[in-house]
């Protein structure tokens, strides 16, 4: 069947419909090429280019597994840092934006049967703090930049500086008025004896 002119409404719905996420079960890993159907997908199997991929693909297929699983692995976290940073959130939610990217790593190329799997992985690897709750799993990033770490240390330390400075001026300044007060009964006891030893004389 010929392919519809461009610009026409045929050739319209197919590019919108290329432009969307597709069905999961007809992406093929290894060619990094999306079908649209379950007839497109059968023909792609059987085609020259797919048996060629798959064939390097059983040369080396645990070394091949492991790219898929550390590419999917960096995405993942790279959208949990920067889109969420240090904030608790929902395995599912963070896995739905990483597979907003129409061409990702999908899960079902990588040595995780589940999102589930991966998940524990990361709390395993000490990349996450992991919590399994009646919602699902969520997931916190721990923040390891030096760079970033480096500047957090500076700004606690600079906060503790001010704090510390902050109650040595309070404490000075109860100091202060503790001695004024002191100073002014002492004044006090002095006005009021000499006034007695006046009166005592006029008497």
């Amino acid at each position: 069947m010929p392919k519809a002119e461009k610009g026409t409404p045929k050739d319209i719905a197919n590019r919108a419909k290329a432009k969307g996420l597709q069905k999961l079960k007809f992406y093929c890993q290894m060619c990094s090429k999306q079908c649209r159907d379950e007839n497109g997908f059968k023909c792609h199997m059987t085609s020259d280019s797919h048996l060629r991929q798959m064939k390097v693909f059983r040369e080396n297929s645990g070394g091949m597994m492991d790219s898929f699983s550390s590419e999917f692995e960096t995405g993942y976290m790279e959208t949990l840092r920067r889109r969420h940073g240090t904030q608790r959130m929902n395995a599912n939610n963070v896995y739905q934006e990483v597979i907003q990217d129409k061409h990702h790593i999908h899960m079902n190329s990588t040595k995780w049967a589940s999102l589930s799997d991966f998940v524990q992985y990361l709390g395993k690897k000490g990349q996450c703090i992991v919590e399994e709750t009646e919602r699902g799993w969520y997931v916190t990033y721990i923040e390891r930049d030096p760079a970033l770490l480096a500047r957090q240390a500076a700004l606690k330390r600079k906060t503790d500086a001010d704090q510390r400075e902050e109650r040595l001026a309070t404490e000075r300044r109860e100091t202060l008025r503790m001695e004024a007060a002191r100073a002014l009964d002492r004044a006090g006891c002095e006005v009021e004896r000499r006034a007695s030893e006046i009166g005592d004389r006029s008497d």
